[in-house]
């Protein structure tokens, strides 16, 4: 064993459509094509989809509402092969199919049988939070590293004591109480994600010029932008994730983002 490696930590966070979805053992079926019955079931459930089970213990057919969390109309019908998907996509492709496809569900396959059933309530799941949460934080915590390394903390301080935005003088007030009590904090590491897009808007043209190309997200790490909205469910898990079909589409965004952002930082380390 190679005790060194034990050392290191170098996280890899996947997560696949199995993962996050239920499979055929757990999940909750009808065994007729009745169609009031399977509304009963899908209104009380909640549920999107209603898979029909044959006699013989197969799957081939389904209830589904014609519009997600719409339950006035039910669709009865086969499973095509548009509707099934390899079991362990990641997450990824998962929600890129979701919002390029503009569908809510998807059956989960292995290319011959039908193993489970992934939709967009199923997104709202613990461990979706928990991936989530790692790429916002990797996010907040890489960029803070980034600005320290090339913005000298007495730039920042000095432009923070001169805005007039409230949460620059938030944190630049809590960086100082911090000093008082002689913590060994530095503001850097009081950064949020606001403050980081904030400042790196401001400080863009003193990054490297390979650093440059960052400055079109300052935006998105705003109050009011895709990267900080999510992390506002993230850290409140019971809000639901996915609350919208708006929602597939900022996290899509995130999660693309997040891919070029990396690639940016590790190319020019």
């Amino acid at each position: 064993m190679d005790i060194k490696k034990q050392f290191k930590y170098e996280p890899e966070i996947e997560v696949s459509a199995s993962q996050i979805g239920i499979s055929k053992w757990d999940w909750i079926t009808i065994n007729s094509v009745n169609q009031a019955q399977a509304l009963e079931i899908m209104k009380a459930a909640r549920f999107d989809v209603l898979p029909i089970k044959n006699q013989d213990g197969t799957f081939t057919s389904y209830f589904a509402t014609q519009e997600w969390n719409d339950y006035s109309n039910l669709n009865k019908n086969k499973i095509s092969d548009i509707d099934k998907i390899y079991y362990k996509l990641s997450f990824r492709d998962l929600v890129r199919k979701f919002k390029n496809e503009n569908r809510y569900y998807y059956f989960l396959s292995d290319g011959q049988d039908i193993l489970g059933l992934v939709s967009f309530v199923n997104l709202n799941c613990q461990l979706v939070y928990n991936y989530l949460f790692f790429i916002i934080s990797d996010l907040e915590r890489s960029m803070s590293k980034l600005l320290k390394r090339y913005i000298s903390q007495e730039k920042i301080l000095t432009y923070f004591s001169r805005s007039e935005d409230k949460h620059l003088t938030d944190v630049l007030e809590n960086f100082e109480a911090s000093m008082r009590q002689n913590d060994d904090n530095d503001i850097y590491q009081l950064m949020y994600l606001q403050t980081v897009g904030i400042t790196l808007k401001f400080f863009i043209n003193e990054l490297p010029v390979e650093y440059k190309k960052l400055g079109r997200f300052s935006k998105k790490f705003g109050s009011e932008g895709t990267y900080n909205l999510i992390r506002q469910k993230v850290m409140h898990p019971v809000r639901p994730v996915l609350s919208d079909q708006n929602s597939i589409i900022q996290i899509n965004d995130l999660l693309d983002d997040y891919l070029t952002i990396k690639d940016i930082l590790n190319d020019n380390n």
